[in-house]
């Protein structure tokens, strides 16, 4: 019997939380075969098999944190695939009972006389009507119970047309019907357990930390985008046709290396065992990115020295490497800024939380269209809310008022930044 421990994935690693698991006790796994993924520092890693053989035991389940070097895998090396486990064949599912457990109820009303239609009810079946959601919705509305109903679609489904010639004839309700309760569709059911691990786990700790440790602040201020929606436009072209996708972000993030020179301790480290504010001398800013499998914080290195170019198509690497999850560690480590952009799923501002050890993190908002005042005229402007958090052990109100407005007046004049180029 071969133990297999979990290996060191990482420096400075110690320990993996079981996301789950890629092979079931009593399976043949063979060399280099997957058995896990194993959580460990906001990176998913594929643990696999350095012997072939029989799974004989599974240490852990998913959520569980196993320490490196302790079992993981029991593995059977002199079974061959003839004396594996043959995967059970899945039973026939029963067909769905007539009669279903009705759920509680509110305390009744004074009853309202209904009328019976005037068909019989149907007979009783084991098989459930066949309808979508909106025929049973429109039902619901006229105060049908679609079991009733003779369809007239493939299998027997039940369309509107049925219903309304099931209503033809009938006696109507009292208009007081119309104030009876109608149930939402899907409701009620079963309460459901979620358990909180992988990444969502790693994302919940990691918020907890910040919140915990930081006293947080934000500053809130609008400004102008007319001009950079302008120049991001006129670019748009000359990027695609190096096959890059120039989106605002790069243009912030050249914005804020300019204000970082007359704002040093904004792009900084928190340093909590020394108690001391860790100067950065490079810019390095974290991009929040939404995958299906949570939120990732990849870090664009040394944005100083790069053009609008290199990092549009930086961050277009970075963010799609980090949803197919084959982004590295240390594409995670090193951050010294965030920055977070929800502009295009909507909302006018945010209050984000900062990114623990920074001590600041920016929040980009939805451009909108808002009539401003413009020398004595109303005019039509794109306008966005910029929406910082910072440390305010570190950063006071007034420092952080002015960081803003200097990052604003060069959104607002955004062809300064062309001065170093594309």
């Amino acid at each position: 019997m071969y133990v297999f421990e979990l290996p060191e994935i990482g420096e400075g690693v110690v320990e993996g939380e079981i996301v789950q698991w890629l092979a079931g006790v009593g399976e043949f796994v063979d060399v280099d075969q997957p058995l896990c993924e194993v959580m460990t520092d906001k990176a998913n890693v594929e643990i696999s098999s350095p012997r072939a053989g029989i799974v004989k035991a599974l240490h852990g389940d998913p959520g569980d944190i196993v320490a490196v070097h302790t079992p993981l895998v029991d593995i059977d090396t002199d079974a061959g695939p003839a004396q594996a486990k043959a995967a059970p064949k899945a039973a026939p599912k029963p067909a769905p009972k007539a009669e279903s457990k009705a759920p509680p109820t509110a305390p009744s009303a004074p009853a309202i006389p209904k009328a019976a239609p005037p068909q019989a009810a149907a007979p009783t079946t084991s098989s459930k009507t066949l309808a979508t959601p909106a025929v049973r919705a429109y039902a619901r509305d006229h105060n049908v119970t679609i079991g009733a109903v003779a369809g007239s679609g493939k299998d027997g489904r039940v369309s509107k047309a049925d219903i309304d010639n099931h209503l033809q004839g009938a006696i109507r309700a009292p208009a007081a019907v119309a104030f009876n309760a109608v149930a939402s569709p899907g409701y009620p059911r079963a309460d459901e357990t979620v358990k909180i691990i992988g990444l969502r786990r790693k994302i919940a700790e990691k918020m907890v930390e910040s919140y915990r440790t930081i006293p947080h602040f934000t500053y809130v201020e609008e400004f102008d985008a007319t001009r950079l929606v302008s120049l991001r436009s006129a670019l748009k072209g000359a990027a695609a046709e190096k096959g890059i996708n120039l989106s605002f972000l790069p243009f912030i993030m050249k914005a804020l290396v300019r204000v970082f020179k007359d704002f040093p301790t904004v792009n900084a480290n928190m340093d909590e065992k020394a108690f001391a504010l860790n100067v950065r001398g490079e810019v390095n800013i974290g991009i929040a990115v939404d995958t299906p499998q949570g939120l990732y914080v990849p870090v664009i290195k040394n944005v100083e020295s790069k053009s609008l170019l290199q990092l549009a198509h930086e961050m277009a690497d970075i963010s799609e490497r980090t949803r197919a999850g084959t982004a590295k560690i240390d594409d995670f480590r090193g951050g010294t800024f965030t920055v977070t952009s929800v502009g295009n799923i909507g909302g006018r501002f945010a209050t984000p939380i900062i990114n623990h050890p920074e001590v600041a993190i920016l929040g980009v908002n939805q451009i909108h269209d808002r009539p401003m005042v413009i020398n004595g005229e109303i005019v039509a402007r794109k306008m966005m809310y910029l929406s910082p958090s910072f440390d305010h052990r570190v950063i006071d109100g007034a420092v952080a008022a002015r960081f803003v407005a200097a990052l604003k007046a060069i959104l607002e004049n955004p062809e300064i930044l062309l001065v170093e180029g594309l």
